[in-house]
């Protein structure tokens, strides 16, 4: 973590390891409890997974769930999406709440030995049912793919 002094008001920024992506970074205001969380977080639509094998597998829907539990344990005030309205730590249970439920409804149909194909088709129906008026549509599919690939049987 580094902390830097801009003129009296102390700003932190931090890493947070693989989990949207490798280079993921926090920046959080602690005396106006702000925190600025870049494409971990966006507001009004579903989380971007860039998942795209063999070239692009940075992101890691484990550890950015992981991630989200932390942020949020956080409590701050505002919190400042990398897409959408800022808004409060609500935003922050969204996410995790939705990598949650993607993570479970993926695996237990992962464990049923479905097709990734079918998987992605009735997840991506259910979170849209879920979730009607959130954008980012295609990006279900991809966190599926994702999720897939770090099931442990």
């Amino acid at each position: 973590m580094s902390t830097l002094d801009l003129g009296g008001r102390v700003v932190r920024l931090r890493a947070t390891g693989r989990a949207h992506s490798k280079g993921d970074q926090v920046i959080t205001v602690p005396d106006a409890g702000v925190m600025f969380t870049g494409d971990l977080v966006e507001a009004g639509q579903f989380a971007i997974f860039p998942w795209f094998p063999p070239h692009d597998t940075d992101v890691s829907g484990i550890r950015w769930l992981a991630v989200m539990d932390r942020l949020a344990a956080e409590s701050p005030q505002v919190v400042v999406p990398g897409h959408g309205d800022v808004g409060g730590p609500q935003l922050l249970a969204d996410v995790r709440d939705y990598l949650q439920l993607l993570r479970d409804e993926t695996w237990v149909r992962r464990d049923s030995a479905m097709s990734e194909e079918t998987i992605a088709e009735e997840v991506a129906a259910l979170m849209i049912a879920r979730h009607p008026e959130w954008d980012g549509q295609e990006w279900i599919e991809k966190g599926v793919g994702c999720l897939c690939s770090e099931h442990t049987a």
